[in-house]
């Protein structure tokens, strides 16, 4: 029998041994060494697996700040490869919920169905690829509106950095979205699956421009939420049920994304839709675009940064600066 004294000692030397191999307080292997931010001080101090409001605004703050600093090949490849994910995302839409009976246009009258085809449409899809963008990282013009404006609120970065990442985020996702095109196109899985794509393409472009516009503030108001509670979650799966939610309320709702809408069309072009270059980019893209960043940067990282940020100081301590000279 071994003697209980030695079994103390032993755990003992096991207890230090671990002690020097991993120290408390030290940052998660998620995070270099002397990184802070909200989601580490939440973790790794705090051992919670969801941030408080506040939190949640500082760290896409963070974001926008850390994803400004990217060397331009590393913005490229993570906007490039969003694009590609948006196109994953938006076939499993078109060629599940698309195709069934009760889709407009592909079963018969009578089985036509338009709530619970809506319902399948957007139940999987695009939640699918907006989670592979955020768990496997990649960047998002729609989300970028948000990180971006609250860093700027914050004084993270100039409003030229801004102005940048918009403008280098939504290039690289259309080209993302292009070469996407290009590989469903050759491998032929929307041969003779095209009725949903070109109903929705057509569809689009019955609506005036500030419709669209204001589409386009709905699309992003609900892809920002599902950004600002995926920064919630440190865990794969709060981030996963928080993206769910909102992102298959905006796909169900039939609201503008702008990069959705760049795969889009260029799909249905490509099948052999009757689209004009006008139609495309100037009766949809470009007021879902700037509708976009109304929904992202203004209802989400505005509105927090009034609510969490510094401005309402700033803006405190300059009425009293004039009052006073007053």
């Amino acid at each position: 029998m071994i003697n209980s004294g030695f079994t103390k000692n032993l755990d003992s030397e096991r207890m230090t041994a671990t002690a020097k191999t991993v120290q408390l307080g030290a940052p998660m292997p998620k995070w270099p060494a002397g990184h802070q931010s909200a989601a580490f001080e939440a973790v790794s101090i705090k051992h919670s697996y969801i941030l408080s409001p506040p939190e949640i605004f500082a760290e896409c703050a963070h974001h926008g700040e850390e994803k400004y600093n990217y060397p331009w090949y590393k913005l490229w490849i993570l906007t490039i490869i969003a694009g590609c994910y948006v196109g994953f995302g938006y076939t499993t839409c078109l060629l599940v919920g698309g195709m069934l009976d009760q889709a407009p246009g592909v079963g018969t009258p009578q089985e036509e169905n338009y709530g619970m085809y809506k319902l399948i449409f957007g139940a999987v899809g695009f939640p699918f690829g907006f989670t592979t963008i955020i768990v496997c990282g990649a960047d998002l013009y729609t989300s970028l509106c948000a990180y971006m404006t609250a860093a700027w609120w914050e004084g993270k970065v100039r409003w030229y950095a801004v102005l940048y990442m918009l403008a280098v985020s939504w290039t690289g996702n259309f080209v993302g979205c292009a070469i996407m095109v290009g590989l469903m196109k050759a491998s032929m899985v929307y041969n003779h699956k095209t009725t949903t794509l070109f109903n929705l393409t057509y569809g689009k472009l019955e609506y005036p421009w500030g419709a669209v516009f204001v589409k386009g503030i709905f699309a992003n108001w609900l892809v920002g939420i599902a950004t600002w509670m995926a920064n919630a979650a440190q865990d794969l799966t709060g981030k996963a049920v928080g993206i769910w939610l909102p992102i298959s309320a905006f796909a169900m709702l039939g609201f503008e994304h702008s990069i959705a809408n760049m795969f889009m069309f260029l799909m249905a072009w490509a099948m052999g839709a009757n689209i004009s270059a006008k139609q495309f980019i100037w009766d949809n893209l470009i007021p879902a675009t700037l509708g976009n960043y109304i929904g992202g940067g203004v209802c989400l990282g505005t509105v927090y940064a009034f609510a969490y940020g510094r401005t309402p100081k700033l803006m405190g301590a300059w009425v009293d600066k004039k009052l006073k000279r007053a």
